[in-house]
């Protein structure tokens, strides 16, 4: 069961440099504040309620979103997982992807990640890795844990350029002219967290601390998120992100408990602002 999602809406002004206008100086990176929080309950256990973020955004330089149709919008930095190669002495080594749209036959996405070339030499880290010696340390496969963490069945392009790290024991399901091959095989991976320009961390209060709660590792699943570009042009933008955090977890896990959240949002630059939204209880926030 899918317990939360997330809906994002954004309204933004532009302002453009004309003989009349002169533009406000924003800072290259974004600025972020919360103005409003908002939760929404829906009667019946088994429907979503609603926590609402209004996230007040100011940036200089117009580089704020990703088009989800760019591949290089999921290309390093901004690849949604990293890959591991066999290091020395019997180390991981994480490995980036860029993303590339390919003519492969069906079943295979015609969009996929492709192994970067920086050099390393080991054997792409499988789930059958933990049974080579020294590899024992990598974590088992935890019945509900693939495609959550650790491990996952993917994909993924091994270029021409790096034969080496992969050999008949994986699973090869096409192979281009060039010498590129396309594997599916349960991979080692760990999520990319520069794939999201926008996260938000929960806290809840236990005791006398706040203790961060952590979705991912109860759940399965975050409320980090990608927003859409925001300008089409260069210079200063201005405007309110709108984000709907949807769960039927909600009231369950915090009931009246006070907690806390984090905010960060980030640009194509890597930049990144943070606000920290001071305790509260969904009670209070509450607005039917």
């Amino acid at each position: 069961m899918r317990l939360l999602a997330s809906i994002l809406s954004f309204f933004v002004i532009l302002f453009l440099l004309d003989g009349c206008f002169e533009p406000p100086q924003f800072s290259s990176k974004p600025e972020i504040s919360i103005s409003k929080i908002e939760f929404y309950e829906t009667p019946g256990l088994e429907n979503a309620d609603t926590i609402i973020l209004h996230i007040d955004f100011r940036d200089g330089d117009g580089d704020m979103g990703f088009d989800a149709l760019n591949p290089q919008h999921s290309s390093d930095p901004f690849h949604p997982n990293f890959y591991y190669l066999e290091g020395p002495g019997f180390t991981v080594i994480k490995n980036p992807t860029d993303q590339v749209n390919v003519n492969a036959p069906d079943p295979i996405p015609s969009s996929l990640p492709v192994l970067k070339d920086i050099g390393n030499t080991g054997k792409l880290v499988r789930l059958r890795t933990r049974n080579k010696a020294g590899y024992g340390y990598l974590p088992p496969l935890a019945s509900g844990d693939l495609g959550c963490r650790n491990y996952r069945i993917q994909y993924l392009i091994i270029p021409y350029t790096m034969p080496q790290v992969v050999d008949s024991t994986y699973n090869i399901v096409a192979r281009s002219t060039r010498g590129d091959v396309i594997v599916q095989d349960t991979l080692y991976y760990r999520v990319n967290r520069n794939h999201y320009n926008l996260r938000v961390r929960f806290y809840q209060r236990v005791g006398s601390s706040l203790q961060e709660y952590s979705w991912e590792q109860n759940f399965c699943t975050t409320f980090n998120s990608r927003y859409p570009i925001l300008s089409e042009t260069e210079g200063p933008t201005e405007g309110t992100l709108k984000y709907k955090m949807t769960s039927i977890g909600f009231l369950t896990v915090f009931g009246v408990r006070p907690i806390a959240l984090d905010v960060i949002v980030s640009d194509r630059a890597l930049n990144r602002d943070s606000v920290r939204v001071s305790e509260f209880t969904l009670d209070l926030i509450r607005v039917n």
